[in-house]
């Protein structure tokens, strides 16, 4: 049960943002969308079935454990909510837009409430901090960088006085495909967050590497991975079968269905 509840915590905390629109259909008149995605792991298979209302997304339900149910107010999605099987609120994601793009983020997990600002520097750049308790003068601060509808680099600054001071560089880079959520309504203004493998942008990610540096305790600290994403693409340039490999060694996989409409 905790497994599951952490997926939708990594699937429905977008570190979140962007002003990027929907992509319009590129493939005549079918609109492509997410029936069924199958997660397997070392920790255990996770099934993901997704539920629609023309092109918003309704619902999602995971190993018929936990459903999430999705509120639109006009093409927006402004809230959701996540049940497990009892009918009890488990998590609940509230979403606030401000000149089309998204400036807030209000989540509550149990018994902890955290807000999360969004700065727009331009279109393609937006800074992140949130209300999370932090000692006096600490800093965690997030910038992600965007170029055509996709991350291309994420920079976190993480500053504990008498602590640790650690910067992070994410750099990012993507296919030419179709990302599985671009056809969702309203999901690719708040639906990434890179530390997961699948969020909403306009193509599929190839590669994430990370570089992280600075003190830690008083001491240089430097580290550096990644994550290699390979995707097995239908006819329509939607991946069906995604398999993500990272430096440390453990490998996951998607396999992933459709509705066409």
């Amino acid at each position: 049960m905790k497994k599951i509840l952490f997926y939708f915590v990594i699937t429905f905390f977008f570190i979140s943002c962007s002003s990027r629109d929907d992509d319009e259909n590129q493939n005549g008149d079918a609109i492509i969308l997410p029936k069924s995605i199958i997660t397997k792991a070392s920790s255990g298979d996770l099934i993901s079935e997704y539920q629609y209302d023309g092109k918003k997304l309704k619902a999602i339900r995971v190993n018929n454990i936990v459903r999430s149910v999705i509120t639109y107010t006009d093409n927006f999605i402004t809230k959701i909510e996540s049940y497990d099987t009892s009918g009890i609120i488990t998590s609940e994601f509230n979403y606030e837009y401000k000149n089309n793009r998204l400036s807030k983020t209000h989540y509550k997990i149990g018994t902890i409430t955290t807000n999360i600002f969004y700065t727009w520097i331009d279109d393609n750049h937006v800074s992140i901090e949130d209300d999370k308790y932090k000692p006096a003068n600490a800093i965690d601060k997030t910038d992600i960088f965007f170029n055509n509808g996709n991350v291309v680099k994420l920079t976190n600054h993480l500053y504990y006085p008498n602590n640790y001071t650690i910067d992070k560089v994410e750099t990012v880079e993507s296919d030419n495909k179709n990302n599985p959520f671009k056809n969702i309504e309203g999901y690719s203004l708040i639906a990434f967050d890179i530390s997961s493998n699948f969020f909403s942008q306009s193509n599929n990610i190839k590669r994430i590497t990370t570089a992280r540096t600075g003190t830690l305790n008083g001491q240089p600290f430097s580290e550096n991975y990644y994550r290699i994403f390979q995707h097995s693409y239908n006819s329509k340039d939607f991946p069906e079968l995604n398999s993500v490999n990272s430096s440390y060694g453990y490998t996951d996989t998607y396999e992933i269905s459709y509705f066409e409409k």
